[in-house]
């Protein structure tokens, strides 16, 4: 989402949360590796796509011993 709204960078804040609400995941997929033990988790994610209205991403879980919970990725519209 921060590498779309850094796209429409020049748009209004009115502008760029309307495009959000046009958002659309059109395919969304998560791999759970291990239980989700831990008392906190951190997500970091790479956008491996970004087209006109098409944008990819690939996400990463870790828990607070650094253990690789989940991945996951997801494939989005953008209006």
């Amino acid at each position: 989402m921060a590498a779309t709204a850094e796209r429409f960078g020049s748009d209004r804040t009115p502008q760029v949360l309307h495009r959000f609400l046009k958002m659309a995941t059109i395919d969304l997929r998560v791999d759970y590796l291990r239980p989700g033990l831990g008392a906190s988790f951190v997500a970091t994610a790479d956008v491996t796509r970004l087209r006109v209205r098409l944008e990819s991403t690939q996400v990463r879980l870790h828990n607070d011993s650094g253990t690789l919970v989940a991945t996951g990725a997801a494939a989005d519209l953008v209006a």
